[in-house]
């Protein structure tokens, strides 16, 4: 049995790129009606959605600060489905996206079974800041899960990736299946940084990252795609959907942002905050202007990363 179509995650799929859109639309316009005294530095919706890119891939760099042991390729994939469903219902102006990162990352251990208390957890920090950290974690666990109405399963697409893979081991060799496999966990890697998961099965993503990795190593696919549709209009459906993937992650992927911008857009985070909270005073990493990540407040407890 499938267990994903049996899911909460399989209904909470979107049909479009435009319902995501429009989902952080709402969520920017609950927050800038909620507080109309943060008036003046309040984000658009481009904008929360930049700063929420730049941490997915900080994310991604945090999760390979762990080597001993490594943290599980489930972990990555599940805190990153949590960070991304949580800014479909939080906004990125209250809640920092760094701290929910940290916050992701750290709930996702539990869930997938990789076993780390919260001051290993925070070991990865520096340490005049491993306090601050473990408190805001410890603190909003609730909070997340609210946040993602307390569907905590994530069924990834590595599961059925190693599946399809055992099945062409049967038909094209191991050496082969090794071959597509380090091409498709890249493809993988990368997908997990768009809204993909958002939008598609699990299943369909691994076969697209097939079809990209065969294409990358010249091995020839075809047969296997034809077995697993039990005719043609099906075949068709499937191809349709992979080639809709790959699209999606080619025009999604690229990111940039500038220091300028960055140091800018948490420059409002930290003025609303200090908006929010009504606080005259608060420390800072930087200058009182321009804020770096390394300020604490009451509301939001904000904390660096060693990811080198």
């Amino acid at each position: 049995v499938d267990m994903f179509h049996c899911s909460k995650q399989r209904k909470m799929l979107y049909g479009s790129e435009r319902e995501i859109q429009d989902r952080r639309r709402s969520v920017n316009q609950k927050f800038k009606d909620e507080n109309p005294a943060c008036s003046d530095y309040f984000m658009t919706v481009e904008e929360e959605r930049l700063l929420c890119q730049k941490f997915e891939r900080e994310l991604v760099r945090f999760c390979k600060v762990f080597e001993s042991p490594p943290l599980f390729r489930s972990v990555h994939c599940t805190a990153m489905d949590y960070f991304k469903r949580f800014y479909l219902r939080r906004s990125a102006m209250q809640f920092y996206p760094q701290n929910v990162m940290l916050l992701c990352v750290y709930f996702a251990c539990k869930v997938e079974e990789f076993n780390i208390g919260i001051s290993q957890f925070v070991a990865m920090l520096e340490e005049s800041l491993q306090s601050a950290a473990s408190a805001f974690i410890l603190g909003n666990e609730f909070l997340l899960m609210e946040a993602l109405g307390y569907s905590l399963t994530v069924y990834n697409s590595l599961r059925p990736l190693d599946g399809f893979l055992i099945e062409l081991s049967d038909r094209l060799g191991l050496e082969t299946a090794r071959k597509l496999k380090k091409n498709a966990l890249s493809f993988l890697g990368d997908a997990i940084l768009t809204d993909i998961t958002l939008l598609h099965p699990p299943s369909q993503i691994a076969l697209a990252s097939l079809v990209y990795s065969a294409e990358t190593n010249k091995i020839s696919i075809s047969s296997y795609l034809s077995e697993l549709s039990p005719d043609p209009t099906t075949l068709q459906q499937l191809l349709k959907s992979i080639s809709t993937i790959r699209q999606h992650l080619q025009l999604n992927y690229k990111f940039q942002i500038t220091s300028s911008k960055l140091k800018e857009l948490e420059g409002k985070c930290a003025a609303i905050s200090k908006c929010l909270t009504g606080d005259a005073e608060y420390e800072s990493s930087g200058d009182e202007e321009n804020p770096g990540p390394g300020r604490v407040t009451k509301r939001r407890k904000t904390v660096e990363m060693e990811t080198s």
